[in-house]
């Protein structure tokens, strides 16, 4: 008696094709909602990332600053003295010119990206015995960039101008960052000069913050605080 076999029937074509769409829509959805669960991790990292800069930045300035008798600050760590052309001799003009280095200091009411806190030698206060530059190293396309701070002893203390103590700086990257990433707010410049008295900082702390590259990637946060040396 003759017995009816099938054959077990396979997925066609179509069958697979659609299956395989399926999967990868699921697999879609399922990376995108794993990479936003990624970014916002990393960007809550970034945020208490910013708020651990902005208490280490102000309080090692503060202390610093308090035990300063005085500060300067000077519009980039790069442009610290001009050069000027005066006569030798304003009442004989044939004895020629001459060229000197002048400070460019700013002053009270004006803004700068490099402050030197300033220490007079403790037996002599007419001499200085150390300098610390706070500076920022901005890239010039992006206006963002670390703030680094320079330690500097005087040894032995000096009657020169304050510009000529400040050594040239042409490799910032050798000194260390007290804040990753930096941009200037309002004036266009992070310190100023409140009064000859006192220094107001003010800026936006910046951290890398997703992995997506977005404008939402970056967290950021404000910093303003007002600093005053001893006198």
């Amino acid at each position: 008696m003759p017995t009816n076999l099938r054959r077990p029937r396979g997925f066609t074509l179509v069958e697979i094709m659609v299956a395989m769409t399926l999967m990868l829509m699921i697999s879609a959805g399922m990376l995108r909602v794993f990479l936003q669960v990624l970014n916002t991790y990393y960007y809550d990292t970034a945020k208490l990332q910013i708020n651990h800069d902005i208490r280490t930045f102000t309080a090692a300035m503060s202390e610093n600053a308090t035990y300063a008798n005085y500060f300067k600050i000077f519009p980039a760590y790069n442009n610290l003295t001009r050069s000027t052309t005066t006569l030798v001799n304003p009442n004989d003009p044939d004895q020629g010119y001459t060229t000197a280095m002048t400070d460019t200091s700013v002053n009270d009411g004006q803004s700068g990206d490099c402050l030197v806190l300033v220490y007079k030698d403790l037996t002599n206060d007419t001499l200085i015995s150390r300098i610390m530059v706070y500076f920022r190293s901005p890239d010039p396309v992006t206006n963002i960039g670390p703030v680094r701070v320079m330690d500097l002893a005087i040894t032995p203390s000096s009657n020169l101008p304050l510009f000529q103590l400040i050594p040239d700086i042409p490799d910032p990257t050798i000194y260390p960052i007290v804040v990753q990433l930096s941009q200037d707010v309002a004036t266009g410049k992070l310190f100023y000069d409140y009064h000859d008295r006192s220094i107001i900082v003010k800026g936006n702390i910046l951290q890398r913050g997703g992995l997506l590259n977005s404008a939402h990637a970056t967290a950021t946060d404000t910093y303003n605080f007002t600093v005053s040396p001893r006198g």
